[in-house]
């Protein structure tokens, strides 16, 4: 006779192996939603726990007065969203990007949004993880375009539309890993 293992999922958070228990604590965007996540039938009075200012305990970064803690994890956790793998404006040079060399474009660069930022929080279990594209779309600039006419001094000028690739949302993967 014997027992087996309850599922991760029956048991409590904190009860789950630490690494499993990171991968899903990685996930949440406020305290708020960590706590409920963690001790669902008292997170409210967890909460408030949290943030009672014990003067034996206080946290370094800890200042005093009215603004609540709280909101400070939550602005440290936003900012690093904000600052990790995320689509950020780059400046492209046309004719690279068009791979033209035949034509010179006006502007010479555009803005796009491409995926840019670190991996450093990246929680898929692999040595090295990479900042990759996962919603891409195809947007028209509208550029002025000089084109060396045949035969014939002079430029031939026309405005065009030119199609480049911009990066909606990013995500962190394995480096190597060509999924997604």
């Amino acid at each position: 006779h014997h027992t087996e293992a309850p599922s991760p999922s029956l048991l409590p958070p904190s009860a789950l192996p630490l690494d499993v228990l990171n991968n899903a604590v990685a996930g949440f965007s406020t305290v708020e939603e960590l706590i409920r996540y963690l001790e669902p039938d008292r997170w409210q009075l967890d909460l408030e726990d949290l943030y009672r200012p014990t003067w034996q305990l206080l946290g370094k970064a800890y200042i005093h007065g009215r603004k609540s803690r709280v909101v400070d994890l939550n602005l440290l956790k936003e900012e690093v969203r904000l600052y990790s793998c995320t689509p950020r404006n780059f400046s492209v040079s046309l004719r690279e990007e068009l791979k033209r060399t035949d034509t010179i474009f006006w502007p010479l660069c555009l803005l796009v949004k491409r995926c840019g930022g670190n991996c450093a929080c990246c929680h898929q279990s692999c040595n090295e993880c990479q900042c990759v594209p996962t919603k891409v779309t195809k947007k028209y600039h509208e550029v002025l375009q000089l084109k060396p006419r045949i035969g014939v001094r002079g430029l031939h000028k026309s405005l065009t539309d030119v199609p480049l690739e911009h990066h909606e949302e990013c995500d962190c993967v394995c480096k190597g890993n060509t999924e997604g």
